[in-house]
């Protein structure tokens, strides 16, 4: 039975091909592509305001100047971060908050391709970005890399590499030790988290260069925060961050 297993799947893609299925909502789509609800829905994330240095989605009720291009949330007026600035392709929320949950926790590595096309829509649309010569992911340590099999981030900066041509280094950040879920945890408790979680085993590969950070998500900022300024610290001459979702600030 376990034999026959393999070829039923290939006999069901040949006769309801998984191509005509929306991979975000499941709706029907052209093969490769995305729906059309869906697409519309990206496009409405694109014309969202968002804070300026770390890309956080304005949430109803956020107070925004006239100017929203140079708009900084509270957070970012108030505390300085060892990045330059960060973007995502979205707001944590609906059918985008479902795909990273199923790419993350289910195991649908498909969905990096997807996910990854939208983040580079959010890269080239950041003049910033423009200068980047290295990408790195987010690294996670050995014993969740065992448990989970991947590491999302690494999927994504390996599929955004090949998008937009430039080099993905996934060795010279690493993650020493697996740190507590940082959900549900404030800001402060998470960067207790991952204080000297991260180290940087190469620093030849990242001085002088402009890199760019990739992870699933931006919330409060922490892992990003960690990552980002070991690699500063590494000698780093610019620090971006890119992301499948960013919360949203009020």
């Amino acid at each position: 039975m376990v034999v026959l297993l393999p070829i039923l799947d290939d006999l069901l893609n040949l006769i309801f091909p998984q191509g005509l299925e929306c991979p975000f909502c499941g709706g029907p789509c052209e093969a490769g592509d995305i729906c059309n609800l869906c697409g519309e829905v990206f496009e409405g994330y694109r014309q969202e305001s968002r804070c300026a240095r770390c890309g956080r989605f304005a949430g109803k009720g956020a107070l925004i100047s006239n100017n929203t291009s140079a708009h900084y949330c509270y957070e970012c007026r108030r505390h300085d971060w060892p990045f330059d600035l960060v973007r995502a392709a979205g707001p944590y929320e609906g059918v985008l908050k479902e795909a990273i949950h199923r790419f993350k926790y289910n195991g649908r590595r498909s969905l990096a391709a997807y996910l990854a096309e939208l983040m580079a829509g959010a890269l080239r649309a950041e003049p910033l970005f423009a200068g980047v010569d290295l990408i790195i992911p987010v690294p996670v340590s050995g014993d969740r890399l065992r448990q989970r099999g991947f590491n999302q981030a690494a999927l994504l900066a390996k599929e955004i590499g090949v998008m937009i041509k430039i080099p993905v280094d996934g060795r010279s950040l690493v993650k020493d030790f697996e740190t507590p879920a940082q959900a549900g945890l404030s800001r402060s408790a998470r960067e207790s988290n991952l204080a000297g979680a991260f180290r940087v085993t190469n620093t030849a590969k990242v001085y002088g260069k402009q890199v760019l950070i990739i992870d699933d998500v931006f919330t409060t900022g922490s892992t990003m925060s960690a990552a980002s300024y070991i690699i500063r610290h590494a000698g780093a001459k610019q620090v971006f961050g890119l992301t499948a979702a960013a919360g949203r600030y009020f």
